[in-house]
């Protein structure tokens, strides 16, 4: 798996991130100093997703990081 199968959106307190294929939603905080946080975090499952979404949380997780990362450099 890999940040590609993943969708970001940096919003004011959180990172919304998609799994393109299965549908799921994560939600990612961010916490004041500036780090998207694992603990905390919520998600929607997709109901018709073969997959569980617990299984991707890791990988939502890194590319939720990546991407506010990328975000902070511009």
């Amino acid at each position: 798996m890999s940040e590609s199968d993943f969708e970001a959106e940096i919003l004011v307190d959180e990172v919304v991130v998609a799994h393109i294929r299965e549908g799921h939603v994560y939600h990612f905080p961010i916490l004041t100093n500036d780090t998207v946080s694992l603990q905390g975090s919520g998600i929607e499952q997709n109901p018709g997703s073969k997959r569980d979404a617990k299984r991707f949380l890791l990988e939502a997780h890194n590319a939720a990081r990546a991407a506010f990362g990328l975000s902070q450099q511009h």
